[in-house]
């Protein structure tokens, strides 16, 4: 006999069983690692799109940033990343080997999630939450009157998905050399991380392009190199030996090395032991993550190109020395310092892999160093990460590193290794 009541309290058991399903396939995936990218055009992506760009990777998705017909792509949603990441028209830039190369430093149960939003020639007025500047004439979904409102939805829309584990960041061009820069990127840092309740997950700052390429705003690496000092976290990324296509922008192959360098200090600062998975990660890492062995003390990227008044003292040569190591004080004030190390190689063939060490005789200690591995603790032994391993006859390499002293004069150490003379 037909039963009304049973057939009814099967339908909503139905219903009961459906809406649970949709609750447990909506929670956020702690192996989808979101990563936030913001900036001018630089990050926004400058460059031509070359062939080998276009190769994908199913395990690195792009949110769009915007309604993009010509990409096949609707706000707010994921596709499988490929150039352009940022808005409909743009190029290459960091973030695309960003995404890359984390996905190949991961295990293979995490996906990347990229979620842009640059924009060409803006000053960081348009990123402040306050909004100071609106939309600036920008061409951001309508709905937002400025561009921080715009990340947060789309980084909102993201952990709907999965996990935010870092930030990387690329602007300065329209704000060069203003000293209330770093201040207003230290607000818009910290107003993230607190409306999406993230923590202190690594911020990485780039480096403009180079006075050695013609830059026009090489100044300001001087803003960027400081923002360790004021943001929690926050780490510099090195754009030395970047060459640009013009005054403002780096070309493919630099942007291709930028992002690349990016990931290889994020890989080194996020928690992975927050990743889902039975897999290893000493078995699945791969060789741009290699260089992950670490002390305490952590990396970031700045370089001593605009050094103006230093000290050097080179090493006493081991028995198999091929270069020359110099080392410099590139800024010195009250109880800290900074200093680089530069490693020319002065032999005939190339050197394929470097180390040196150096100890300090009083309490000097580093802190922070970049453009290298570091290990120990007085003393200290700096080593290649993938992309300075070789140095070709004639070329040198250089590293560099923060510091605290006692006060007075900083001293210089003796440099010691098989590549110095």
């Amino acid at each position: 006999m037909f039963n009304k009541n049973n057939m009814l309290g099967k339908l909503l058991f139905s219903i009961l069983l459906t809406s649970a399903a949709n609750q447990v396939s909506a929670a956020p995936d702690p192996n989808f690692h979101i990563y936030l990218m913001f900036g001018q055009s630089n990050m926004e992506g400058a460059a031509p799109i070359e062939n080998q760009d276009r190769v994908t990777n199913p395990r690195v998705k792009v949110m769009a940033d915007l309604n993009c017909g010509n990409l096949g792509r609707t706000y707010g949603n994921w596709y499988v990343a490929s150039p352009p990441l940022n808005r409909c028209y743009s190029g290459l830039g960091p973030g695309d080997y960003f995404g890359k190369t984390m996905a190949d430093g991961m295990p293979s149960s995490v996906t990347i999630g990229l979620v842009p939003a640059a924009v060409s020639g803006t000053p960081i007025e348009l990123y402040q939450k306050s909004a100071p500047i609106g939309r600036n004439n920008q061409n951001i979904p309508t709905q937002f009157n400025g561009g921080y409102a715009w990340l947060l939805d789309m980084a909102k829309k993201a952990q709907q998905a999965g996990v935010i584990k870092g930030i990387i960041f690329h602007q300065g061009e329209s704000d060069t050399s203003d000293p209330n820069w770093k201040n207003q990127v230290k607000e818009i840092v910290t107003d993230l991380r607190r409306d999406l309740g993230i923590g202190d997950v690594p911020f990485l700052a780039g480096e403009l392009l180079y006075a050695d390429y013609g830059s026009c705003c090489h100044w300001h690496n001087t803003e960027v190199r400081k923002l360790p000092g004021l943001i929690s976290n926050a780490h510099v990324v090195s754009a030395m030996g970047l060459p640009g296509m013009d005054v403002y922008h780096f070309t493919t192959a630099s942007y291709r090395e930028l992002g690349r360098r990016y990931a290889q200090i994020m890989l080194d600062k996020i928690d992975r032991n927050s990743v889902v998975s039975s897999i290893s990660s000493s078995s699945a890492r791969s060789s741009s993550s290699s260089s992950s062995i670490r002390s305490s003390i952590s990396v970031s990227s700045r370089t001593s190109s605009s050094v103006t008044t230093s000290r050097s003292a080179s090493s006493s040569s081991r028995a198999t020395s091929t270069g020359k190591c110099v080392y410099t004080i590139t800024n010195d004030w009250g109880n800290g310092f900074t200093a680089s190390i530069k490693i020319t190689n002065s032999s005939a063939t190339a050197i394929n892999g470097w180390s040196v060490s150096w100890n300090y005789t009083n309490a000097t200690r580093v802190t922070n160093l970049w453009n290298g591995v570091v290990v120990g603790s007085n003393p200290y032994t700096a080593t290649h990460m993938d992309w300075n391993k070789t140095i070709q006859p004639g070329q040198s390499v250089e590293f560099g590193f923060q510091g605290t002293k006692p006060n007075g004069t900083a001293v210089i150490p003796a440099v010691s290794g098989t590549v110095c003379n």
